[in-house]
């Protein structure tokens, strides 16, 4: 089983908020960007909130990932140039193995995620994307802020990638996809494995 420090590196898979704020232009506030956003964090809130851990808790993880976040064109992006070595039939499969992989994550933390509600605070314009500020606020302690970066589509949003717990999603899954498929020389099926540990949290 994956040590816990190496899961927490790999929440690598879920999100690094502080220092992007620096960077990001303000912009007028985006009221269907942050009532899009507060709608989702509140759906993880409530999930957290629910004080359940195992398959049941991931499953419901994953249905949210699937459903709000472009991870398909995130997990493509993050092979860079080992996209032309992936086997034409395997996207789905990797794509599969990686909602599961980040949804094991989530519920393996979920504790993380607890909080007395969830706020947006700001947006920003960064580049193409529509960067929406919020944080889960904690009965005690620091809150937990997390950073969503919103694409427009389809007269709505998708959110294309997010900072969570200190991580970004697509820098920190393109460290951990290219330091697997350095050492394997290319080969995807110990990247499978890896992500397959996911069974076993």
């Amino acid at each position: 089983m994956t040590k816990l420090i190496s899961r927490r590196q790999a929440l690598s898979l879920f999100a690094a908020g502080s220092m992007l704020a620096s960077l990001a232009v303000p912009a007028r506030a985006d009221a269907a960007a942050e009532d899009y956003i507060t709608k989702i964090g509140k759906d993880v809130l409530r999930l957290a909130n629910a004080g359940s851990r195992g398959k049941a808790t991931r499953n419901k993880f994953a249905a949210m990932l699937s459903k709000y976040v472009n991870l398909r064109g995130i997990t493509m992006a993050s092979l860079g140039t080992y996209q032309k070595q992936l086997p034409p039939g395997d996207k789905d499969k990797l794509n599969d193995l990686v909602t599961t992989y980040a949804a094991a994550l989530f519920a393996w933390y979920v504790d993380d995620f607890k909080g007395k509600d969830f706020v947006v605070d700001r947006t920003a314009q960064q580049g193409k994307y529509l960067l929406v500020y919020s944080k889960i606020v904690k009965s005690g302690g620091a809150d937990e802020p997390i950073v969503w970066y919103l694409s427009p589509q389809g007269g709505g949003y998708r959110i294309v990638d997010l900072s969570v717990l200190g991580v970004r999603l697509s820098s920190a899954m393109r460290q951990r996809f290219n330091d697997e498929l350095k050492k394997s020389k290319g080969d995807f099926e110990p990247l499978y494995a890896m992500l397959r540990e996911a069974d076993t949290w």
